[in-house]
């Protein structure tokens, strides 16, 4: 089922990892509601960024992202 009204989500300091993000980029793919997202302080490190990243190309929802303390560094 898709929720259609989760407007914020904190998932900060969970630990969830390259996994999570997989799974938390799947469901961005399908969400039209998410307008707010912290996955700081996660350890999704650049893989896990990058799964996000790409499903983010086809959601128009989401303003605010923060992936800040993630291992993501400067590439």
């Amino acid at each position: 089922d898709i929720n259609r009204t989760l407007c914020i989500l904190d998932l900060s300091g969970n630990n969830i990892g390259v996994e999570g993000a997989v799974h938390i980029a799947k469901a961005l793919t399908n969400n039209s509601s998410l307008h707010t997202l912290n996955l700081s302080n996660n350890n999704i490190g650049v893989e896990g960024a990058v799964h996000i990243a790409k499903a983010l190309v086809n959601n128009a929802s989401l303003h605010t992202l923060n992936l800040s303390t993630n291992n993501i560094g400067v590439e």
